[in-house]
């Protein structure tokens, strides 16, 4: 069985993280990526640091797999005739420009469409197509702190935070990828195509979820509160005798019996009261006592490993886990199960891991070629539309490619 996405021509003009992670998604699925990047540079990321295989970057080898790279001077009118020529027979066209400067390079919706109606265009930019946005940066950290994310990240007390994961670019990423799926289901539908226009900053505020929405019902703001929980009780790290933390998420009755018998089981004593104490009895009152609660379970905890603490509380069912580094999680069985990191074979890199693919159809083979050199596929993408390599030569000669 192939990827649900194979026959599907997108033609990525976006650089990066946002974008490319979009891509990413979509080419792992099977599409037919091109990526176009500018001759002699491409990607900013190929030559970002601070790792590197044999001088290739590895933030741009863990974005652009399962791609075709076409350097393609778009700021040329030659360029953008190609460009045109590779549109009339693709099914989506991807950007992260700003709209002035889309309509500038010939790739605003009202030209691709009139080159192609089935043409699908998805244009991401930091803050969208809002007067007096046009102009201000959009960096990963700059919309998680316009979105809100950082009022809430961070130590109970203490200065705001950027969250560890780049959630800024990613959900840009996810939302661009979302765009063009249901763009493609519609224009099954209907046979036209049609634009689509995300925002980074939009998509922070959709993933305020539900604190959002207690904002906006009670007009209170919330503040970071660390590794806990503003309601649920108990949510916490907890540090153990090895030095580790085990982090536990057991708001309601059912889990926290569970995590109180754990406890009482192990250590007795004082602990042997927690799953009867009134004080903890239901979930109101365990948030109205969570002090008292979190100093009898930090007690507590410190006193075992956290491997000793795991096995019992899986054993009776208690929501818990230890708290991974990157290169633990990565080596979590269930990740290792499932293909989640998997080894690519690059020309020049040589072999590399990088992270899986999250979606797997049931029967669909799983495909991981390496990023692609810059302007690796320029010949055979030009050849199929027609063009000659002395034609191409001389574009190359001429700067256009």
């Amino acid at each position: 069985m192939t990827q649900p996405l194979e026959g599907v021509r997108i033609i990525d003009l976006t650089q990066v993280l946002a974008g490319p992670f979009a891509t990413r998604q979509l080419a792992d699925l099977g599409a037919d990526v091109i990526k176009i990047e500018q001759p002699g540079t491409g990607d900013p990321t190929r030559t970002w640091g601070p790792y590197f295989l044999n001088g290739h970057s590895a933030y741009f080898l863990g974005v652009n797999r399962n791609k075709k790279s076409v350097t393609l001077n778009l700021r040329h009118p030659k360029g953008q005739e190609i460009l045109h020529k590779l549109v009339s027979n693709a099914d989506v066209v991807v950007d992260n420009y700003r709209p002035a400067t889309a309509k500038r390079l010939g790739i605003a919706y009202e030209a691709l469409s009139a080159i192609n109606p089935r043409i699908i265009s998805c244009s991401l930019s930091g803050f969208g197509d809002v007067p007096g946005y046009e102009s201000k940066p959009a960096f990963d950290s700059i919309v998680q702190a316009m979105g809100g994310a950082m009022s809430v990240t961070g130590k109970e007390g203490g200065p705001p935070a950027v969250m560890g994961f780049p959630l800024g670019d990613l959900g840009g990423g996810l939302a661009l990828s979302q765009a063009v799926l249901a763009a493609l289901y519609a224009r099954s539908q209907t046979g036209k195509g049609q634009r689509a226009e995300l925002s980074m900053l939009d998509m922070q505020v959709q993933f305020q979820a539900h604190l959002g929405q207690f904002h906006l019902v009670s007009g209170e703001e919330p503040g970071p509160i660390g590794n806990s929980h503003p309601h649920n009780v108990p949510v916490r790290a907890f540090l153990c005798r090895d030095g580790r933390y085990i982090q536990v998420h057991s708001p309601t009755n059912p889990s926290y019996q569970a995590l109180a018998a754990t406890v009482a089981g192990e250590l007795g004593g004082e602990f042997s009261a927690l799953a009867d104490d009134p004080r903890f009895a239901n979930p109101a009152e365990r948030s109205k006592n969570r002090a008292p609660l979190y100093e009898l379970l930090e007690q507590g905890f410190i006193l075992r490993d956290s491997s000793e603490w795991l096995v019992e509380l899986d054993a009776k069912g208690a929501p818990a886990a230890r708290i991974n580094s990157l290169g633990e999680a990565v080596s979590e069985p269930a990740v290792q199960a499932r293909n989640m990191v998997v080894e690519i074979n690059h020309p020049e890199a040589g072999v590399y891991r990088s992270a899986g693919n999250p979606i797997k159809f049931a029967g669909a083979e799983e495909k991981f070629d390496p990023a692609p050199l810059l302007g690796q596929h320029t010949e055979e993408v030009l050849g199929a539309l027609g063009y000659t390599q002395d034609f191409i030569n001389e574009l190359r000669e001429e700067g256009v490619v």
